[in-house]
C-alpha cells in the first residue's frame, strides 16, 4: 500500500483495466467535495497514453484511452450496425482472441487461435457470415484453428457442445461421435456411459447392455 496524503492507496502499477495498462502514479486530485483522489499513468493497447483515476478504473467506467468509444462511433457511422447481435458477436470473437484483458482470452488468442485479417473489418466479418440464423452460435469446424473463411459456421447449441475440446468421443462401426451423442442414441445417460468406460468396458458392451434397475433406483453392473 502507499500512502498520499493521509489516506491509504491500492497500489495499481501493472494491472489491466480493459485496454489500460498501469504504469504509474500520476498527482492526486482534490474534488470540489475536498475528496482526495488517487490517479494513474495508464498505456492503452491502441499505443496512447491516459491520466484515470482509481475509481474509474476499478469501477470499469473507463477500460480505454477513449478508443473504445471512437470505435463504437466510427462503426456506427460507417455501417449502422455497432448494436446489433451480428456486431456483438464479431466484436467478442475479435476481443477474445486479440485482448489479453479479455475474460476468455487464454483460451483463444492465448493459445494462438487468431482472427483472419479480413474479418479484423466488421464489413468483411458480416459479408462472409451474414445474419445469425435464428437460435444459432459462431462455430469453429476446428477448434485448433482460428475464425476464418471455410473454418467457421453457424451451429445449433448442440453442434457446438458435441465440438468442445473437453469432449470423449467414441468409435463404433466405424462412426466416431461424443459420448453424449452415442448416449442420446442409444437411450441411456451420459454418466452411465462414461462410468462404463471408464470402467474398461469394450464399447459394443457399454453402449448395448440394458441398465439394470432396483425399485426406482438405477445401478450399473460393473463385473
Amino acid at each position: 500500500m502507499a500512502k498520499a496524503r493521509g489516506m491509504s492507496v491500492v497500489d495499481r502499477v501493472g494491472e489491466r483495466y480493459g485496454r489500460l495498462v498501469v504504469q504509474s502514479r500520476a498527482e492526486n486530485r482534490v474534488e470540489p467535495s475536498g475528496a482526495v483522489r488517487a490517479f494513474w499513468m495508464c498505456a492503452c493497447d491502441c499505443g496512447n497514453e491516459k491520466i484515470v483515476s482509481g475509481q474509474a478504473l476499478s469501477k470499469g467506467v473507463t477500460r480505454s484511452c477513449g478508443c473504445l468509444t471512437k470505435e463504437a462511433r466510427k462503426a456506427e457511422s460507417t455501417h449502422g450496425m455497432s448494436r446489433t447481435v451480428i456486431y456483438r458477436i464479431w466484436n467478442a470473437m475479435k476481443q477474445r482472441c486479440t485482448n489479453p484483458g479479455h475474460e476468455h482470452y487464454a483460451s483463444y488468442g492465448g493459445r494462438g487461435i487468431k482472427v483472419c485479417d479480413a474479418w479484423l473489418e466488421f464489413d468483411a466479418f458480416y459479408r462472409d457470415m451474414g445474419d445469425r440464423p435464428h437460435g444459432m452460435t459462431l462455430e469453429r469446424k476446428d477448434n485448433n484453428k482460428g475464425y476464418e473463411p471455410g473454418n467457421v459456421h453457424w451451429a445449433t447449441r448442440l453442434e457446438q457442445g458435441n465440438n468442445r475440446r473437453t469432449n470423449v468421443f467414441l468409435s463404433y462401426e466405424g462412426r466416431t461421435q461424443t459420448v453424449a451423442s452415442w448416449a442420446r442414441e442409444y437411450g441411456l445417460a451420459r454418466n452411465v456411459l462414461l462410468g462404463r468406460i471408464a470402467a474398461g468396458w469394450p464399447v459394443e458392451r457399454a453402449l448395448h447392455e440394458p441398465v439394470e434397475t432396483s425399485g426406482s433406483r438405477r445401478k450399473i453392473r460393473m463385473n
